[in-house]
């Protein structure tokens, strides 16, 4: 959620300490984040099946399950979480546990700028996430192959090409490329066929034929693959 260019997240608080308690809400509050606090884990844990908790603070010591357990717990459940642990008993195990877990460790008393650091490094995080898929595209991510067509060939560099590999290689692109054309013959299988077998022309630097329309067959490739409302491969070639 989000209010203006300000990012509003859901904090989960647990401490059975009032006044720490208390404390750690009213300082992401003045973030105008939204938080929600609890005395125990057991009190957290009934909140996760109606809230999503972007980030969370855990006290170590908490009656019934400790802090850290809780953590685990969350950490499974919640891989893009931010949880931190707070304490104040100094236990080097805590400490490397968490450490193990992907925890934060706050140690008691912590800094105002400790507790905003863990949520602003969700913020980051999540930013970070988001750039990566708008760079890959998401699931269906195809690296450019148009911007490095000629670097395939120069890198591989293999001239003189037997005559029958070429006549194979055209003869299957052509086939795979006149089936993708029809709507009732398409396949993702074809795609990747005809795909391949442009690569695989252009690493070993065969010169392919052009069609009746005089288009090259990267060039038609790219338009059927516009038809079919995919992503095209080499929009530069000529």
């Amino acid at each position: 959620m989000t209010r203006g260019d300000h990012e509003v997240l859901n904090v989960l608080v647990i401490d059975d300490d009032t006044a720490t308690r208390q404390l750690l809400v009213d300082i992401v509050s003045r973030e105008e984040h939204q938080v929600l606090s609890a005395a125990s884990a057991e009190e957290g844990l009934e909140l996760l099946p109606i809230w999503t908790f972007q980030v969370a603070f855990i006290d170590q010591n908490l009656p019934g399950m400790d802090g850290i357990v809780l953590g685990e717990y969350l950490r499974r459940n919640n891989p893009e979480m931010t949880i931190a642990i707070v304490t104040g008993d100094g236990d080097a195990r805590v400490e490397r546990r968490s450490r193990d877990l992907a925890l934060r460790y706050i140690p008691k008393p912590f800094l105002v700028e400790d507790i905003l650091d863990v949520v602003d490094s969700w913020i980051d995080a999540s930013r970070e996430r988001e750039r990566i898929s708008l760079m890959q595209g998401g699931a269906d991510y195809e690296p450019p192959f148009s911007t490095y067509m000629q670097d395939l060939t120069d890198c591989f560099a293999m001239p003189h090409v037997p005559g029958r590999i070429e006549d194979r290689l055209i003869t299957t692109v052509r086939r795979c490329l006149n089936d993708l054309k029809s709507a009732r013959r398409y396949t993702e299988r074809d795609r990747v066929v005809a795909l391949s077998g442009l690569l695989t022309a252009q690493v070993l630097g065969i010169s392919l034929p052009r069609n009746s329309s005089g288009a090259t067959l990267f060039e038609e490739y790219d338009q059927i693959m516009k038809d079919r409302g995919k992503a095209t491969a080499f929009e530069t070639e000529s």
